[in-house]
Formats: C-alpha cells, sequence, structure tokens
C-alpha cells in the first residue's frame, strides 16, 4: 500500500527483522595506488638516495680530492657525503684545509642534488630520480603538506620552476656575496667562495670553505654578509612554495592558510631564538663582539639556528641554557617544500591550533576562520612523535658509543649533536671532531635517517588512508 493510500484508522506494522541475520556492506573503492606500490617507490626513493650518498663517500675517499694528495678514511667519506646530501653541514674534516677544488665541488654538487631534490618534497625527487610514471606522481605529490595540492599536469612545471627559482636566488647571492669578498682575496678565490657559499646558505646545507672550522664568526660584524645570509637561509627555509604564494597574494589577506601559519610560526620562533640568544649570550659567546653587533648576531643565530647551520658566534662557548632552547628550535626545521628538516613549521603549528582550539572549547581546530580536519592533526603528532622517537635513540646510541669508544662528552653536548644531526641543521659545539669511528657511523646514520624520516612518515601515512563505511561505537578513557 503506497503512502498516498493510507487512511484514517489505518494501522503500520512495522516487523523485527531478525538480529542473527548477517548484513554485507560494500568494500570501500580500491585505491588506484595500493600499499605494494606506494612501498616500492618509498624503498625506491630511500634506495636513490643511500646510493648517491655512497657514490659521493667514494668519490670524497680518492687521494685526488684533497690537498695533501692522501686518500680520506672512507667512513670520514661517507660521513661528509652523508652530510652534504641532507643538507645539514656537520663535518668532521675541514672543508677549506682538507679538500681541494675537486673536493669541494664533490661537496658542492651533493649539497645542490640534496637541496634541489627535497625543494618539494618526494614529488620532485620521484621526478628527476625518474623512479615512477604519473601514477607515483600523484601519489609523491601528496607529500606537500600531507594531501594532493597539485594537479597532475603541473608536476613538470613545478620542477622548472623551482629549479629556475633556486638557480636565480643562488646567482643573486652569489653576486652579492661576490662583491664584498672580492675585497679579502683574489679574484678565482672570492668567486668560488662565492658560489660555495651562496649554494650552502640558500639549501641550508651548512658548509663553509673559510678554513679551521670557524664557519662565518670573522664575519660577525659584517652587516653585508649577514643580511645577505639571512636572506638566501630565509628563502631556502620557507620554501618555494610559500615564496610564490606572497608574491602571488600581494596581501596577507588573500594568501593560503598554510602560508599564513608559516609565516606566523615562523616569525614566532625566530623571535624565541633571538631573545634566547641575545639575553643569555650578551656576556657569553658574543661577549668579544662588539655591543652594536649583538643584536644583529643573536639574529643570525636564531634564523640559522632551524637548518641552515652556519654561524656567527661560536656554539662551543653558548650556555647549558642556549643548548637546550637551540635544540627545540632545531627540532622544528623549515617549511614543508624546503630542504630544511625538522618535523617542519606548519606541523608545529597544527599542533598549536589544535592545543588552542581545544583549550577553548571548541569541538574541532579552526584556522583562520577555517576548521581543520581531525586526521591532519592526527598526523601532526604521528610526524612529531616518530620524529622524537628518533632523537631519543640516536641520542642514546650516541652517548652509547662515546661513554665506550669515545671521550665520554656532556649530556647536553651529545643531545646537541643528535638533534643537529636527525633535523639536519649542521650546529655543533665541537664534539663532531672529537668523535670515534662508531659515534661517526651513529651520526651518519641519523642524518640519513633525518633527511627521510619524517618525509617517509607522511608518505607511509597517506599510503594507508582508506575510508571507511562505518563506524564503531566511541569509548573513552581517563586523560590526566
Amino acid at each position: 500500500m503506497s503512502r498516498s493510500s493510507h487512511r484514517p484508522g489505518d494501522r503500520v506494522v512495522r516487523r523485527r527483522l531478525n538480529a542473527r541475520r548477517e548484513i554485507e556492506l560494500p568494500l570501500p573503492a580500491e585505491r588506484a595506488a595500493g600499499p605494494r606500490h606506494t612501498e616500492f617507490h618509498a624503498k625506491a626513493f630511500v634506495g636513490a638516495v643511500a646510493a648517491i650518498m655512497v657514490i659521493g663517500g667514494l668519490l670524497l675517499t680518492l687521494p685526488f680530492v684533497t690537498r695533501s694528495g692522501n686518500a680520506t678514511h672512507l667512513v670520514d667519506a661517507l660521513f661528509i657525503s652523508a652530510s652534504a646530501v641532507s643538507v645539514t653541514g656537520l663535518v668532521t674534516l675541514d672543508t677549506a684545509t682538507h679538500w681541494n677544488f675537486g673536493g669541494q665541488l664533490v661537496i658542492l654538487i651533493l649539497m645542490q642534488i640534496g637541496g634541489i631534490s627535497f625543494t618539494v618534497g618526494a614529488g620532485i625527487a620521484l621526478r628527476l630520480l625518474s623512479l615512477g610514471g604519473r601514477q607515483s606522481l600523484r601519489n609523491a605529490m601528496m607529500m606537500l603538506d600531507g594531501e594532493l595540492t597539485l594537479p597532475l599536469h603541473e608536476a613538470a612545471s613545478l620542477t622548472r620552476r623551482v629549479i629556475l627559482f633556486t638557480f636565480v636566488v643562488e646567482g643573486i647571492g652569489a653576486l652579492a656575496l661576490f662583491v664584498h669578498f672580492l675585497g679579502d682575496e683574489p679574484v678565482h678565490m672570492a668567486f668560488w667562495r662565492s658560489i660555495f657559499t651562496s649554494v650552502s646558505a640558500f639549501n641550508n646545507g651548512g658548509f663553509d670553505i673559510q678554513g679551521d672550522f670557524q664557519s662565518f664568526t670573522a664575519y660577525s660584524g659584517s652587516v653585508w654578509i649577514n643580511v645577505v645570509l639571512i636572506v638566501l637561509i630565509t628563502l631556502g627555509t620557507i620554501s618555494y612554495i610559500v615564496v610564490a604564494d606572497v608574491v602571488q597574494a600581494r596581501g596577507w589577506r588573500k594568501m593560503s592558510p598554510y602560508t599564513k601559519l608559516v609565516m606566523l610560526v615562523h616569525g614566532a620562533l625566530i623571535g624565541i631564538g633571538f631573545v634566547t640568544f641575545l639575553g643569555a649570550e650578551w656576556n657569553g659567546a658574543m661577549s668579544e663582539m662588539p655591543a652594536v653587533d649583538r643584536p644583529m648576531g643573536a639574529l643570525f643565530q636564531s634564523i640559522s639556528a632551524r637548518s641552515a647551520g652556519i654561524a656567527t658566534a661560536d656554539f662551543g662557548a653558548v650556555s647549558t641554557f642556549t643548548d637546550f632552547v637551540y635544540v627545540a628550535l632545531m627540532g622544528v626545521g623549515g617549511a614543508s617544500g624546503s630542504p630544511a628538516g625538522g618535523v617542519r613549521i606548519a606541523t608545529l603549528g597544527v599542533i598549536a591550533v589544535a592545543v588552542v582550539s581545544i583549550v577553548r572549547g571548541s569541538s574541532e581546530p579552526e584556522l583562520f576562520n577555517r576548521s581543520l580536519p581531525v586526521d591532519v592533526v592526527l598526523r601532526a603528532m604521528v610526524v612529531i612523535v616518530v620524529f622524537f622517537v628518533g632523537h631519543f635513540v640516536a641520542a642514546a646510541a650516541l652517548a652509547g658509543t662515546e661513554h665506550l669508544y669515545g671521550t665520554q662528552p656532556a649530556f647536553i653536548d651529545v643531545l646537541f649533536e643528535s638533534m643537529s644531526a636527525i633535523a639536519t641543521v649542521g650546529f655543533s659545539t665541537g664534539l663532531t671532531t672529537e668523535l670515534s669511528s662508531q659515534g661517526k657511523i651513529v651520526v651518519t646514520l641519523s642524518m640519513f635517517v633525518g633527511r627521510l624520516g619524517p618525509l617517509l612518515t607522511v608518505y607511509a601515512l597517506q599510503a594507508r588512508q582508506y575510508e571507511k563505511r562505518y563506524r564503531l561505537p566511541k569509548t573513552t578513557v581517563h586523560i590526566g
């Protein structure tokens, strides 16, 4: 009987279904790229990066690339190669005095490969290394910010734009540095130093050819060098994606929520690092600087701390308080799609937004008048947990090797060194050159894992996501 034929007084009889009857739900649609497909590309990506590090290490063992003409020990050569490809900057041998032009050129090429390949995440790396077709590229592009942010047909165009942006910025930076270095040394040396420094700063590589492990402490009072390096480091840290959005938007209101979040968190972290270093090291690591140069020195260390690893102050002389704060800053790193390491700026920003929203009593996180999906918050939490568990393991392994085979350094030095390695920063309190062979292997592996870890974690999370067609009953547990 149809609804329209019901008459007053009619009864509608509802029969209870058999409670034991089995109901089959349709399976969710199969993903275009299954776990095996994405797992293959993840393994291929890791293998490609490892192969580049090994090839670079073998090249650096050759006697033809050293000033002395002697072969370099394999452990040291692999350490330097891993540091260059991961754009970290930790060195066991002085770049200027140990390597000749050939060795420095190998290091520069490794830095450039490492920087460009990670500039837009594993999507560009897979594209450059030809590890897959359209489907692999589609999956890889998900890793920019945890979701598909680019149409497929723009992937190749993005690669060209990123490479062009990289070379243009590095070229302008090298020219600006050359103008200053030309007054200090012959033309050919100034030219090479300018190119090497510009590539290292923009890619957050941390290497320098100043000599005697002094980094840029000799230029702590040079406004020109400080400003040029700060601009290069900043452009590399916030990534091409953010720079392009800022240029196109031409105003705060038109910027994407992601860009706004990166800019706000980036500025806050710079402020924390600046105030910490200025207050704690005014009469400490910066005591020999003229008072007028100390604010600039504090600003430089703060900007460089999260990935670049270039210093104008001696980190071997800083206080334990500064070391502790800068361990946290190094762990954050730069923006997604940049050569910087760490958990990434946006990851920290997402957690901060979630915390503020929960404290304010909101049912879901809110970001610039938009709701933030809960699964993004959960992925951010996983990335942070995985990263800091990795740091704990690296610190424990380094403490163990140096206790058994090394000089038994202070705990804060081990904590600082392991974070610098796994966050691919390059700052050191002086422990790097004193490491045992076993400790060098631990740091080498830490740089390798730190370069790939957060990236592949997001990749794995995306590859395993699927939409459930049902919801389980809710439960609760006691918190706090």
